[in-house]
């Protein structure tokens, strides 16, 4: 399940990846998507609600600690743990 969501969250963000020059493949677990530029609080909000839509579900981050908010890898496992509930 995490490599699904991690595909459709990177999917999800494929132009602002591009626009740093990045793949989606080629995205490490460590990326910082704000810190890096590919999203911004808005695409954050976004970015949630596309994977609330695709997964018919709510996500609740009150166990993720705010600096992982927007790091890919911890990010995906969080999703990935909700979603699979």
């Amino acid at each position: 399940m995490t490599a699904d969501v991690r595909a459709a969250m990177l999917e999800t963000l494929i132009e602002p990846l591009a626009a740093i020059g990045r793949a989606p493949a080629d995205v490490p677990d460590d990326l910082d998507l704000l810190a890096e530029g590919v999203i911004d609080s808005f695409g954050l909000l976004e970015l949630i609600s596309s994977l609330e839509d695709r997964y018919a579900t709510v996500l609740d981050f009150s166990e993720l600690p705010p600096g992982e908010l927007t790091v890919v890898g911890p990010l995906t496992r969080h999703l990935a743990a909700q979603i699979e509930g």
